[in-house]
């Protein structure tokens, strides 16, 4: 009886180490590699009897999907063109260097600086020389009125009344001069001015105008009154004038010739210290009697009617 029985116990042994080491090496195999498409699970073995309860295998880890590049940002969309103008109407012109897609009209051109209104040049100026030598201050006042042209007026003051100029002959007696307008003012002058270089103030220029200066003459000898005469030089005139100018600061000069509008004649018929003047003159003069025996001086130029003018001005201007 103990026989049979081991001899039965020894093959059941067996039998179960083998089930039991194959269920283990499944488990192991089923834990270390997830179920695939790609690897199907292993057929079951027809020798081996079904596992009465066999728990399911764990659920298969989800694979982990490659990082997707970064998306660029998107570009924002370009605004519609405007849509033409209506027939009829003026728009802008197109610029053909425009970028295309971009409908914004270019702006408009940029304005010419010239244009608008400014404020004109002014100079001021005086003539040294012949508020010396003559004794006539001459205030230059001059100012442009067009892109080369200027408009001149010199009002003249009388401020000696024996300048050099005026007694530079040998006479026995004093010859004096005053104004003959409004107060010192003996009158004015008024020239346009034509600028070679397109600008005033600065290079050559011709000047041509009116003057209108009225003057008294007086002779005396020895504190008495002697002989008097009143005039009043009415030129027209044309000069040949430059400019040259440092910041505000301007020099300038001219020389030109004036002709006389007021032709006024006065003479003596005899030598009589006594004859009366008369404007009936066999010839052009403007004879005053300088001393008590019978000097006479002309008041009229050498050049008469013509008149030499010479200018040297100083002055600033803004």
């Amino acid at each position: 009886m103990l026989c049979c029985m081991a001899s039965i116990a020894r093959p059941l042994t067996q039998l179960l180490a083998f089930a039991g080491g194959t269920l283990i090496l499944t488990g192991v195999a089923s834990a270390q590699t997830p179920a695939s498409a790609a690897f199907p699970p292993a057929a079951p073995d027809p020798q081996q009897p079904p596992a009465a309860s066999q728990p399911p295998p764990p659920a298969a880890a989800p694979t982990p999907q490659p990082a997707s590049p970064p998306a660029y940002p998107q570009q924002p969309a370009l605004p519609d063109p405007p849509p033409p103008p209506p027939p009829g109407t003026q728009g802008y012109p197109q610029d053909p260097n425009a970028q295309p897609g971009y409908g914004y009209p270019p702006p408009p051109p940029p304005q010419n600086p010239d244009d608008g209104f400014k404020v004109p040049d002014i100079s001021v100026r005086i003539d040294p020389f012949n508020w010396l030598l003559e004794g006539r201050l001459g205030l230059e006042l001059e100012t442009q009125v067009y892109k080369f042209v200027s408009f001149e007026i010199v009002p003249v003051f009388v401020t000696s009344h024996s300048p050099p100029t005026l007694n530079y002959g040998s006479f026995s007696s004093t010859l004096t001069q005053s104004s003959n307008g409004i107060g010192a003012i003996s009158g004015a002058a008024f020239d346009v001015a034509f600028w070679f270089d397109g600008k005033p103030f600065r290079g050559y220029a011709l000047r041509t105008g009116f003057t209108n200066y009225a003057y008294t003459y007086d002779s005396s000898d020895a504190g008495h009154p002697i002989d008097s005469v009143s005039h009043t030089d009415r030129e027209f005139f044309v000069m040949l004038a430059d400019a040259s100018r440092w910041g505000a600061f301007t020099i300038g000069g001219g020389i030109g010739l004036g002709y006389e509008l007021n032709r006024q004649n006065r003479c003596f018929v005899s030598e009589d210290l006594n004859a009366a003047a008369t404007p009936d003159c066999p010839k052009d003069q403007l004879l005053i009697k300088l001393d008590q025996t019978g000097n006479r001086g002309d008041l009229d130029g050498f050049l008469y009617p013509f008149d030499l003018m010479v200018r040297f001005s100083l002055g600033v201007v803004f």
